[in-house]
Protein backbone atom coordinates (compact mmCIF):
# COMPACT_ATOMS: atom_id res chain seq x y z
CA UNK A 1 0.00 0.00 0.00
CA UNK A 2 1.32 3.35 -1.38
CA UNK A 3 0.64 6.77 0.75
CA UNK A 4 0.12 9.89 -1.25
CA UNK A 5 -0.55 13.18 0.35
CA UNK A 6 -2.34 16.00 -2.10
CA UNK A 7 -1.46 19.75 -1.77
CA UNK A 8 -3.41 22.22 -3.27
CA UNK A 9 -5.11 25.21 -2.59
CA UNK A 10 -7.98 24.94 -4.22
CA UNK A 11 -10.70 22.49 -2.07
CA UNK A 12 -12.92 21.45 -5.23
CA UNK A 13 -9.26 20.03 -6.51
CA UNK A 14 -7.87 18.51 -3.26
CA UNK A 15 -11.79 16.81 -2.96
CA UNK A 16 -11.80 15.89 -6.28
CA UNK A 17 -8.72 14.33 -6.57
CA UNK A 18 -9.85 12.24 -3.19
CA UNK A 19 -13.04 11.05 -5.25
CA UNK A 20 -11.32 10.29 -9.11
CA UNK A 21 -10.63 6.75 -7.95
CA UNK A 22 -11.28 3.94 -5.46
CA UNK A 23 -7.62 4.45 -4.28
CA UNK A 24 -7.45 1.59 -1.82
CA UNK A 25 -8.56 -1.03 -4.66
CA UNK A 26 -5.67 0.16 -6.52
CA UNK A 27 -2.99 -0.05 -3.90
CA UNK A 28 -2.90 3.27 -2.68
CA UNK A 29 -3.86 5.19 0.73
CA UNK A 30 -4.34 9.03 1.18
CA UNK A 31 -2.96 10.25 4.26
CA UNK A 32 -4.02 13.89 4.12
CA UNK A 33 -4.10 16.95 1.98
CA UNK A 34 -2.73 20.50 2.77
CA UNK A 35 -2.84 24.07 0.96
CA UNK A 36 0.26 25.16 0.39
CA UNK A 37 3.57 23.96 1.10
CA UNK A 38 4.14 25.20 4.45
CA UNK A 39 1.37 23.67 5.79
CA UNK A 40 2.50 20.04 4.05
CA UNK A 41 5.74 20.05 5.74
CA UNK A 42 4.71 18.64 9.25
CA UNK A 43 2.26 15.85 7.47
CA UNK A 44 5.19 15.00 5.24
CA UNK A 45 7.06 14.41 8.59
CA UNK A 46 4.94 12.58 10.36
CA UNK A 47 3.41 10.36 7.59
CA UNK A 48 7.17 10.28 4.78
CA UNK A 49 4.03 9.85 1.73
CA UNK A 50 5.44 7.45 -0.77
CA UNK A 51 4.13 10.00 -3.48
CA UNK A 52 3.71 13.75 -3.57
CA UNK A 53 0.50 15.56 -5.54
CA UNK A 54 1.21 18.99 -5.45
CA UNK A 55 -0.05 22.10 -7.49
CA UNK A 56 2.78 24.92 -8.79
CA UNK A 57 1.01 27.99 -8.00
CA UNK A 58 0.37 28.56 -4.18
CA UNK A 59 0.72 31.07 -1.23
CA UNK A 60 2.84 31.07 1.15
CA UNK A 61 4.98 28.30 -0.19
CA UNK A 62 4.75 27.02 -3.33
CA UNK A 63 5.02 23.74 -5.46
CA UNK A 64 8.91 25.01 -6.34
CA UNK A 65 9.98 26.11 -3.39
CA UNK A 66 8.17 22.86 -1.90
CA UNK A 67 10.45 21.01 -4.06
CA UNK A 68 13.86 22.58 -3.53
CA UNK A 69 13.05 21.89 0.26
CA UNK A 70 12.28 18.62 0.06
CA UNK A 71 15.14 17.79 -1.89
CA UNK A 72 17.52 19.47 0.74
CA UNK A 73 15.97 17.13 3.13
CA UNK A 74 16.64 13.86 1.20
CA UNK A 75 12.91 13.58 0.59
CA UNK A 76 12.94 9.44 -0.85
CA UNK A 77 9.54 9.41 -2.28
CA UNK A 78 8.09 10.60 -5.50
CA UNK A 79 6.49 14.08 -6.30
CA UNK A 80 3.73 14.85 -9.08
CA UNK A 81 3.15 17.93 -10.08
CA UNK A 82 -0.44 19.56 -10.97
CA UNK A 83 -0.73 22.36 -13.83
CA UNK A 84 -2.66 24.69 -15.97
CA UNK A 85 -1.25 24.99 -19.81
CA UNK A 86 0.23 28.27 -19.40
CA UNK A 87 2.63 26.86 -16.22
CA UNK A 88 4.74 24.98 -18.47
CA UNK A 89 8.13 26.69 -17.37
CA UNK A 90 7.18 25.90 -13.70
CA UNK A 91 6.72 22.86 -15.21
CA UNK A 92 10.37 22.42 -16.65
CA UNK A 93 11.45 23.66 -13.35
CA UNK A 94 9.56 21.33 -11.24
CA UNK A 95 11.34 18.38 -13.43
CA UNK A 96 14.74 19.37 -13.45
CA UNK A 97 14.37 19.83 -9.61
CA UNK A 98 13.35 15.99 -9.31
CA UNK A 99 9.56 15.70 -9.99
CA UNK A 100 8.97 12.54 -10.83
CA UNK A 101 6.11 13.51 -13.28
CA UNK A 102 3.10 16.27 -14.28
CA UNK A 103 -0.24 16.57 -14.53
CA UNK A 104 -2.73 18.91 -16.75
CA UNK A 105 -5.60 19.74 -14.15
CA UNK A 106 -8.04 20.03 -16.96
CA UNK A 107 -7.15 16.71 -18.77
CA UNK A 108 -6.98 14.18 -15.18
CA UNK A 109 -9.32 11.12 -15.76
CA UNK A 110 -8.52 8.34 -13.56
CA UNK A 111 -7.61 6.12 -16.02
CA UNK A 112 -4.22 8.61 -17.00
CA UNK A 113 -3.95 9.42 -13.10
CA UNK A 114 -3.63 5.88 -12.49
CA UNK A 115 -0.92 5.30 -15.38
CA UNK A 116 1.00 7.83 -13.98
CA UNK A 117 0.62 6.99 -10.22
CA UNK A 118 1.74 3.21 -11.59
CA UNK A 119 4.91 4.29 -12.93
CA UNK A 120 5.68 6.31 -10.58
CA UNK A 121 5.67 3.53 -7.93
CA UNK A 122 7.45 0.84 -10.28
CA UNK A 123 10.50 3.08 -9.85
CA UNK A 124 9.89 3.83 -5.96
CA UNK A 125 9.48 -0.19 -5.73
CA UNK A 126 12.74 -0.74 -7.13
CA UNK A 127 14.29 1.69 -5.29
CA UNK A 128 12.95 1.16 -1.96
CA UNK A 129 9.93 -1.73 -1.99
CA UNK A 130 7.17 -1.47 -0.33
CA UNK A 131 8.08 0.89 3.12
CA UNK A 132 4.88 2.02 3.97
CA UNK A 133 2.58 -1.21 4.23
CA UNK A 134 3.78 -1.49 8.08
CA UNK A 135 2.58 2.27 9.36
CA UNK A 136 -1.01 2.32 6.96
CA UNK A 137 -2.11 -1.45 8.28
CA UNK A 138 -1.21 -0.06 12.27
CA UNK A 139 -3.28 2.81 11.58
CA UNK A 140 -6.60 1.01 10.30
CA UNK A 141 -5.75 -1.40 12.89
CA UNK A 142 -6.13 1.64 15.78
CA UNK A 143 -9.14 3.08 13.63
CA UNK A 144 -10.77 -0.70 13.94
CA UNK A 145 -10.31 -1.13 17.45
CA UNK A 146 -11.17 2.71 18.37
CA UNK A 147 -14.40 2.07 16.54
CA UNK A 148 -14.95 -1.62 18.55
CA UNK A 149 -14.54 0.65 21.53
CA UNK A 150 -17.19 3.38 20.59
CA UNK A 151 -19.95 0.95 19.73
CA UNK A 152 -18.70 -1.40 22.77
CA UNK A 153 -19.68 -1.52 26.40
CA UNK A 154 -15.91 -2.64 27.59
CA UNK A 155 -14.55 -0.53 29.97
CA UNK A 156 -11.53 1.54 29.09
CA UNK A 157 -9.14 -0.69 31.75
CA UNK A 158 -10.41 -3.82 30.42
CA UNK A 159 -10.24 -2.56 26.79
CA UNK A 160 -6.68 -1.57 27.15
CA UNK A 161 -5.56 -4.68 28.89
CA UNK A 162 -7.58 -7.18 26.05
CA UNK A 163 -5.42 -4.91 23.46
CA UNK A 164 -2.07 -4.66 24.75
CA UNK A 165 -0.33 -5.38 21.97
CA UNK A 166 -1.14 -2.23 20.65
CA UNK A 167 -0.33 1.19 21.81
CA UNK A 168 -3.62 3.04 22.91
CA UNK A 169 -2.23 5.00 25.61
CA UNK A 170 -3.63 7.94 24.09
CA UNK A 171 -7.50 6.77 25.05
CA UNK A 172 -6.56 7.68 28.53
CA UNK A 173 -5.71 11.58 27.53
CA UNK A 174 -8.14 14.46 27.17
CA UNK A 175 -9.72 14.77 24.20
CA UNK A 176 -12.43 16.26 21.60
CA UNK A 177 -15.24 14.53 19.90
CA UNK A 178 -17.82 15.85 16.87
CA UNK A 179 -20.43 13.78 15.65
CA UNK A 180 -21.50 14.23 11.95
CA UNK A 181 -24.30 13.34 10.69
CA UNK A 182 -27.16 13.14 7.73
CA UNK A 183 -29.87 11.04 9.43
CA UNK A 184 -32.10 13.70 9.15
CA UNK A 185 -32.22 13.65 5.41
CA UNK A 186 -32.62 9.53 4.69
CA UNK A 187 -36.34 10.08 3.71
CA UNK A 188 -34.87 12.40 1.70
CA UNK A 189 -35.14 11.28 -2.07
CA UNK A 190 -32.78 13.61 -3.59
CA UNK A 191 -30.15 12.76 -0.59
CA UNK A 192 -26.97 11.21 -1.82
CA UNK A 193 -24.07 10.66 0.26
CA UNK A 194 -21.34 7.68 1.26
CA UNK A 195 -19.14 6.90 3.87
CA UNK A 196 -15.81 7.54 2.00
CA UNK A 197 -16.82 11.07 0.67
CA UNK A 198 -17.74 11.99 3.81
CA UNK A 199 -14.20 11.17 5.32
CA UNK A 200 -12.67 12.78 2.73
CA UNK A 201 -14.27 16.13 3.65
CA UNK A 202 -13.73 15.89 7.16
CA UNK A 203 -10.23 15.14 6.00
CA UNK A 204 -9.98 18.14 3.74
CA UNK A 205 -11.88 20.55 6.57
CA UNK A 206 -9.00 19.54 9.20
CA UNK A 207 -5.86 19.46 6.65
CA UNK A 208 -2.45 20.58 7.50
CA UNK A 209 -4.15 21.07 11.18
CA UNK A 210 -5.11 18.06 13.37
CA UNK A 211 -5.09 14.51 12.37
CA UNK A 212 -8.14 13.40 14.37
CA UNK A 213 -9.40 9.44 14.56
CA UNK A 214 -12.25 9.34 12.05
CA UNK A 215 -14.39 6.83 12.98
CA UNK A 216 -17.12 6.08 9.94
CA UNK A 217 -20.04 4.85 11.01
CA UNK A 218 -21.97 4.65 8.55
CA UNK A 219 -22.83 5.62 4.89
CA UNK A 220 -24.64 8.99 6.67
CA UNK A 221 -22.23 9.30 9.71
CA UNK A 222 -19.26 9.40 11.60
CA UNK A 223 -17.64 10.10 14.49
CA UNK A 224 -14.18 12.39 14.51
CA UNK A 225 -12.23 12.09 17.54
CA UNK A 226 -9.28 15.09 18.17
CA UNK A 227 -6.05 15.31 20.73
CA UNK A 228 -7.18 17.95 23.50
CA UNK A 229 -3.45 18.28 23.63
CA UNK A 230 -3.17 19.05 19.96
CA UNK A 231 -6.43 21.38 19.67
CA UNK A 232 -4.65 23.24 22.52
CA UNK A 233 -1.19 23.65 20.80
CA UNK A 234 -2.76 24.50 17.36
CA UNK A 235 -4.45 26.94 19.23
CA UNK A 236 -7.51 25.34 17.01
CA UNK A 237 -11.53 25.23 18.39
CA UNK A 238 -13.82 22.10 17.15
CA UNK A 239 -16.07 25.00 17.05
CA UNK A 240 -14.03 26.69 13.91
CA UNK A 241 -13.13 23.31 12.26
CA UNK A 242 -17.20 22.75 12.06
CA UNK A 243 -17.82 25.91 10.71
CA UNK A 244 -15.10 24.79 7.81
CA UNK A 245 -17.05 21.71 7.49
CA UNK A 246 -20.21 23.03 7.18
CA UNK A 247 -19.05 25.22 4.54
CA UNK A 248 -17.70 21.95 2.50
CA UNK A 249 -20.73 20.30 2.47
CA UNK A 250 -22.29 22.98 1.55
CA UNK A 251 -20.36 24.09 -1.16
CA UNK A 252 -21.47 20.73 -2.75
CA UNK A 253 -24.62 19.94 -1.89
CA UNK A 254 -28.29 21.52 -0.27
CA UNK A 255 -27.44 19.09 2.59
CA UNK A 256 -26.26 19.98 6.00
CA UNK A 257 -25.12 17.75 8.50
CA UNK A 258 -26.05 17.97 12.36
CA UNK A 259 -22.75 18.52 14.16
CA UNK A 260 -23.09 18.26 17.99
CA UNK A 261 -19.37 18.35 19.49
CA UNK A 262 -17.63 18.11 23.21
CA UNK A 263 -14.22 19.49 24.39
CA UNK A 264 -12.50 18.85 26.96
CA UNK A 265 -13.06 15.20 28.07
CA UNK A 266 -11.25 13.72 30.34
CA UNK A 267 -10.32 10.59 28.48
CA UNK A 268 -12.07 8.04 25.71
CA UNK A 269 -14.64 6.42 28.02
CA UNK A 270 -16.38 10.03 29.06
CA UNK A 271 -16.22 10.42 25.29
CA UNK A 272 -18.26 7.31 24.46
CA UNK A 273 -20.58 8.47 26.82
CA UNK A 274 -21.31 11.57 25.31
CA UNK A 275 -21.75 10.33 21.91
CA UNK A 276 -24.02 7.75 23.36
CA UNK A 277 -26.04 11.20 24.15
CA UNK A 278 -25.39 12.80 20.81
CA UNK A 279 -27.16 9.26 19.72
CA UNK A 280 -29.78 9.09 21.30
CA UNK A 281 -30.65 13.31 21.16
CA UNK A 282 -30.40 12.67 16.96
CA UNK A 283 -32.99 13.88 15.33
CA UNK A 284 -34.78 16.13 12.53
CA UNK A 285 -34.71 19.65 12.47
CA UNK A 286 -36.96 21.24 15.18
CA UNK A 287 -40.46 22.99 12.99
CA UNK A 288 -38.99 26.08 13.19
CA UNK A 289 -36.01 25.77 11.59
CA UNK A 290 -37.24 23.32 9.17
CA UNK A 291 -40.06 25.68 7.97
CA UNK A 292 -37.23 28.16 7.44
CA UNK A 293 -35.12 26.13 5.43
CA UNK A 294 -38.19 24.65 3.22
CA UNK A 295 -38.67 28.93 3.02
CA UNK A 296 -35.26 29.17 1.98
CA UNK A 297 -34.45 26.61 -0.53
CA UNK A 298 -38.72 27.62 -2.55
CA UNK A 299 -37.68 31.41 -2.34
CA UNK A 300 -33.69 31.44 -2.29
CA UNK A 301 -34.30 33.38 -6.05
CA UNK A 302 -35.87 36.13 -4.79
CA UNK A 303 -34.79 39.57 -2.66
CA UNK A 304 -34.60 38.24 0.87
CA UNK A 305 -33.42 40.12 3.52
CA UNK A 306 -33.71 38.89 7.22
CA UNK A 307 -36.99 40.87 8.11
CA UNK A 308 -38.65 39.58 5.41
CA UNK A 309 -37.75 35.76 5.90
CA UNK A 310 -39.19 36.17 9.49
CA UNK A 311 -42.21 37.63 8.67
CA UNK A 312 -43.11 34.59 6.36
CA UNK A 313 -42.25 31.83 8.25
CA UNK A 314 -44.13 33.18 11.61
CA UNK A 315 -41.19 33.92 13.91
CA UNK A 316 -39.42 36.96 15.67
CA UNK A 317 -36.04 37.95 13.84
CA UNK A 318 -33.87 38.00 16.82
CA UNK A 319 -35.33 34.50 17.94
CA UNK A 320 -34.90 32.37 14.43
CA UNK A 321 -31.31 33.97 13.93
CA UNK A 322 -30.84 32.18 17.57
CA UNK A 323 -32.47 28.79 16.81
CA UNK A 324 -30.86 28.58 13.02
CA UNK A 325 -27.14 29.55 13.97
CA UNK A 326 -27.94 26.73 17.17
CA UNK A 327 -29.20 23.86 15.04
CA UNK A 328 -27.74 24.27 11.43
CA UNK A 329 -24.38 25.35 12.70
CA UNK A 330 -24.16 28.89 10.88
CA UNK A 331 -26.42 31.77 10.66
CA UNK A 332 -28.76 32.23 7.96
CA UNK A 333 -27.64 34.99 5.78
CA UNK A 334 -24.25 32.49 5.15
CA UNK A 335 -26.89 29.60 4.83
CA UNK A 336 -28.53 31.67 1.78
CA UNK A 337 -25.12 32.81 0.26
CA UNK A 338 -24.09 29.20 -0.26
CA UNK A 339 -27.81 27.73 -1.07
CA UNK A 340 -27.08 30.71 -4.06
CA UNK A 341 -23.91 29.52 -5.24
CA UNK A 342 -24.82 25.86 -5.12
CA UNK A 343 -27.84 26.55 -7.10
CA UNK A 344 -25.37 28.53 -9.48
CA UNK A 345 -22.44 25.97 -9.72
CA UNK A 346 -25.48 23.53 -11.30
CA UNK A 347 -26.51 25.78 -13.94
CA UNK A 348 -22.81 26.47 -14.67
CA UNK A 349 -22.71 23.35 -15.60
CA UNK A 350 -25.51 22.92 -17.60
CA UNK A 351 -23.84 25.87 -19.61
CA UNK A 352 -27.27 27.24 -20.89
CA UNK A 353 -27.05 30.91 -19.51
CA UNK A 354 -24.83 33.71 -19.42
CA UNK A 355 -23.33 33.85 -15.87
CA UNK A 356 -25.80 37.46 -16.01
CA UNK A 357 -28.82 35.88 -16.47
CA UNK A 358 -27.39 32.73 -13.82
CA UNK A 359 -26.93 35.89 -11.03
CA UNK A 360 -29.99 36.95 -11.46
CA UNK A 361 -31.75 33.73 -10.87
CA UNK A 362 -30.34 32.70 -7.97
CA UNK A 363 -31.53 36.29 -6.42
CA UNK A 364 -28.05 38.38 -6.97
CA UNK A 365 -28.91 41.60 -9.14
CA UNK A 366 -25.40 42.46 -8.75
CA UNK A 367 -22.81 40.31 -10.79
CA UNK A 368 -19.82 41.66 -9.85
CA UNK A 369 -20.73 40.95 -5.89
CA UNK A 370 -21.78 37.15 -7.52
CA UNK A 371 -18.58 36.93 -8.51
CA UNK A 372 -17.22 37.64 -5.95
CA UNK A 373 -18.77 35.70 -3.51
CA UNK A 374 -18.85 32.61 -5.71
CA UNK A 375 -14.81 32.55 -6.02
CA UNK A 376 -15.01 32.97 -1.70
CA UNK A 377 -17.45 30.04 -1.35
CA UNK A 378 -16.17 27.65 -4.40
CA UNK A 379 -12.30 29.08 -4.54
CA UNK A 380 -12.49 29.94 -7.92
CA UNK A 381 -14.68 32.08 -9.77
CA UNK A 382 -17.53 31.41 -11.97
CA UNK A 383 -15.70 32.10 -15.67
CA UNK A 384 -12.94 29.39 -14.38
CA UNK A 385 -15.63 26.85 -12.60
CA UNK A 386 -17.34 26.83 -15.91
CA UNK A 387 -13.88 26.12 -17.80
CA UNK A 388 -13.74 23.10 -15.50
CA UNK A 389 -16.72 21.02 -17.62
CA UNK A 390 -16.93 22.95 -20.74
CA UNK A 391 -12.88 22.66 -22.32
Amino acid sequence: MYTILIIDDEPIVKIALRSILPWEEHGFSICGTASNGLEAMPLIQKHQPDVIITDLKMPEMDGLELIRTLKEKGYPGAILVLSNYEDFDSVRSALLLGAADYLLKIKIQPDNLLACLNKTTEKLQKKAGERSALNVNTSSNKTGLLLSFFQGEATLPAFLQAHSETDLSFMEKSCAICYVTFEKYLSNEAFSISGKLLCDMILDAVQGVLQPYILVLSDFSALVVFSQKELIISQVKVEQLIKKLYNRFTMYQSFAPDMPYQENLKNYEEARKIYQTFISNEGHYKDDVAKTLTYLEENYMHRLTLASISSNVNLSSSYLCRVFKSEVGTNITSYLNNLRIRKAATMIKEDKLSLKEISAMVGIEDQLYFSRLFKKCMGISPSEYGKRFHQ
